[in-house]
């Protein structure tokens, strides 16, 4: 008998997202054992939606909106009580091809591996570069770009919570997601958790084994700094529109945490320098741009304050954050009146 395979699939208020992951995932080639949704307390129809149209899958229903931290924490430890071997993880907004999960099996079987992701593409069918390798010697991130046609597979350190299969002797080692990240972030770190834990190099992409974003790429401005390219050597950034800006935030934080977790002192200094820089380059494409700029830079500071004491308690609600974009304009012009 084979080991038992169990999806964990987060969702929040994307319902028509969740139904093409789910079909994706019922029809792999190589079916799984039990899918767990966790629902982060959606208003949408979600659970109607398992329920009427899914009933083979387990709904876990939380009552608060925990982020994809804190649905993976949850889902994870469902998964491992259903008596998971392997336990697949995946937002609701990817969908795997047919083949994926048996060629991720064969390739853990092939790399001798306890954690295999598979690559990432974009709708349009384009290569999301985020796997990495960790370079202890120069304080890096060196990002993967691996080639299907060439190669099965490549060793990794890092990776996101977009399709990666990990063993249960993996999950009991370096335990579960940190819940009080929230979101971006939590899978990064639980990359650098496998590094610290099981050594360098863990992980293995499976370059054939593919999952597809189905999101297009979020509102906002990108452009270059030679700040951020001497601070990171990547000059590129990214500033998202007033909808998404919440998630920043909490990746700004996040990355603080990920700096004391890897101990790099060097690169934590640039991250202040770099943080400091985005505040201001995002104040002026805020302001440029006619968006909500001092709700934003309320929240980029709070990020900035968080991240440099090192604590990771949950700092913003979506929903809330919501509620006070869509009340800040009529509360200016009822002001001016």
């Amino acid at each position: 008998m084979g080991e038992r395979v169990v999806v964990v699939i987060v969702t929040f208020e994307r319902a028509p997202l969740l139904r093409r992951c789910l079909d994706a995932v019922l029809a792999q080639a190589r079916p799984p054992d039990l899918v767990v949704a966790v629902d982060n307390a959606s208003g949408d129809g979600t659970l109607d939606l398992l329920r009427d149209e899914f009933p083979q899958v387990k709904a876990v229903s939380l009552s608060r909106n925990v982020g994809s931290a804190g649905g993976f924490t949850r889902g994870m430890t469902a998964a491992l009580a259903e008596g998971a071997d392997w336990v697949w993880l995946m937002d609701d907004d990817v969908a795997p091809d047919a083949s994926c999960l048996g060629e991720m099996l064969e390739v853990a079987a092939a790399a001798a591996k306890r954690v295999v992701v598979p690559r990432r593409l974009t709708p349009d069918g384009r290569d999301c570069a985020n796997e990495a390798v960790l370079v202890e010697s120069t304080q890096r991130f060196d990002v993967v770009i691996a080639d299907p046609e060439r190669e099965r597979y490549r060793l990794i350190d890092l990776f996101t919570f977009e399709g990666p299969l990990i063993h249960r002797s993996v999950i009991e080692v370096v335990g579960l997601p940190n819940p009080n990240l929230f979101t971006r972030g939590e899978d990064i770190l639980y990359g650098v958790g496998i590094n610290r834990r099981c050594g360098p190099l863990s992980c293995a992409l499976a370059t054939r084994a593919t999952v597809r974003r189905q999101l297009p790429v979020a509102e906002g401005v990108k452009g270059t700094s030679r700040l951020k390219g001497w601070l990171s050597g990547d000059p590129t950034y990214e500033v998202l529109g007033d909808g998404d800006h919440w998630k920043v935030a909490y990746e700004l934080r996040n990355r603080h945490l990920m700096w004391r977790a890897l101990g790099w002192r060097r690169r934590r200094l640039r991250l202040l320098v770099a943080h400091l820089g985005y505040v201001v380059v995002d104040l002026a494409h805020a302001v440029r741009g006619g968006w909500d700029w001092p709700l934003r830079l309320r929240y980029n500071l709070t990020a900035f304050y968080l991240g440099l004491l090192g604590r990771d308690r949950p700092f913003l609600d979506p929903r809330a954050y919501r509620a006070r974009l869509a009340a800040a304009p009529r509360a200016r012009k009822k002001a001016v009146g």
